[in-house]
């Protein structure tokens, strides 16, 4: 039986795209025959503390469902560029020296990237444990930190991008979430193997019936199809859009929207809610994962968002708003919308289009037929292609090839 270790800096119970899909991911290759531990944080994500419960400097091992989960410290930080990067680096230094003793050697290392400085973790461990390594992008750094403007463009940068080349020569492969990403690293990496592994879901764990009342009632009983946006409240999700689209609409345009989560620019949001008094939109704290299907199920549409252009994101709300039939009100524009508009299950804007998000909203809330259709075409997307059962069927695939090489 192989052995794999996936590293990652994030992983349950912290929540977040990453973590759902390493997790899923991790126990469907352990039915496929692997022995599979994980290599991560101390949760610390998105509170940028260490969650109680968790000694700051200890390391511990935990079992997250059939995963053996390996925990190392690190400096917390989700505030300022110096102090995240602070961050990414001491937990790849903790992982690169203390995951050695605590873990058993792997056959084959899998990469979680961002942060991209985890590669000096994937490299240290690679040559102490004398294995390959597999490296799935999930966002291409520097250039989506750039796009974000989180950095500008120079000699960091640059160095960056020498760091990041090397990673995709020296792996035995490189897995991407999106086709963009596939298509980046072959151009940056033409020698070293790739596969798109896009994010994807467990149908049987979302739809309608998924509901409860205790979810409806959270939602609210005001009139109207509620349109639900279940996420991290970030910088890169353009949420202001929502809340001055709320603003123009008209009291005769039915329809109100609920922003699920937290993150760096919750406060921001519930200061202008309160502050302009947007009685058209409702904020709630972050849900445990396991609330999200139903929240989802008792919802009308979906809202999923990004607030500009950044080649290879592709946010995984969208395969969850396919598998619970739900219509996708989408801002959002390259791949992103290309799934949504493929799958015939939603209608999508432009960062920045205000007139044509105004438009998506009013047709999807004022026609619950054409919400039904949509969210119907949502979910055989969901079944016959990011059924995540499959998609780790092919990943498993691509990891025994890297083994072989």
């Amino acid at each position: 039986m192989p052995r794999l270790t996936i590293l990652t800096q994030y992983f349950p119970p912290e929540m977040g795209a990453p973590q759902a899909r390493l997790s899923e991911l991790g126990e469907r290759l352990v039915d496929f025959g692997w022995d599979v531990d994980v290599l991560t944080a101390l949760p610390n994500y998105p509170e940028g503390r260490v969650r109680a419960g968790y000694a700051p400097w200890r390391p511990v091992a935990e079992q997250i469902g059939r995963l053996k989960a390996v925990r190392v410290p690190l400096v917390p930080s989700q505030q300022g560029f110096v102090s995240r990067l602070g961050c990414y680096l001491s937990f790849a230094a903790s992982a690169s020296v203390l995951g050695p003793s605590l873990l058993e050697r792997p056959d084959l290392l899998y990469v979680e990237s961002p942060p991209l400085f985890i590669g000096y973790a994937a490299r240290a461990l690679s040559l102490r444990w004398r294995c390959p390594y597999v490296f799935n992008v999930s966002d291409l750094w520097p250039e989506s930190a750039i796009r974000m403007g989180v950095v500008k463009p120079g000699l960091a940068t640059k160095l960056a991008e020498q760091f990041e080349v090397s990673l995709y020569r020296h792996a035995a492969g490189v897995t991407g979430q999106s086709s963009e990403i596939i298509d980046a690293v072959r151009a940056k990496a033409p020698e070293t193997p790739t596969e798109l592994v896009t994010n994807g879901v467990d149908p049987t764990r979302w739809g309608p019936a998924k509901a409860t009342p205790e979810a409806r009632a959270l939602l609210g009983g005001e009139p109207g199809p509620v349109f639900v946006f279940a996420g991290l409240l970030g910088l890169a999700q353009g949420l202001d859009a929502i809340l001055d689209l709320a603003l123009a609409l008209p009291a005769a345009v039915r329809g109100r929207f609920v922003l699920v989560g937290d993150g760096p620019v919750r406060e921001k949001l519930a200061a202008r809610i309160a502050g302009e008094g947007i009685g058209r939109v409702k904020l709630l704290p972050a849900q445990p994962r396991e609330a999200i299907p139903a929240l989802l199920g008792a919802a009308d549409a979906a809202v999923i968002s990004l607030g500009m252009s950044i080649v290879g994101a592709v946010p995984s709300k969208i395969y969850e708003a396919m598998a619970s039939s739900l219509p996708i009100l989408l801002i959002a524009d390259g791949e992103p919308a290309r799934r949504v508009l493929d799958a015939g299950c939603g209608l999508a804007s432009a960062p920045g289009d205000t007139a044509g998000l105004r438009a998506n909203f009013e047709a999807l809330a004022g026609d619950g037929r054409r919400r039904a259709a949509l969210g119907s075409a949502g979910r055989v997307a969901a079944e016959q292609t990011y059924d995540r059962t499959a998609i780790a069927r092919r990943l498993d695939a691509f990891l025994r090839s890297a083994l072989r090489s």
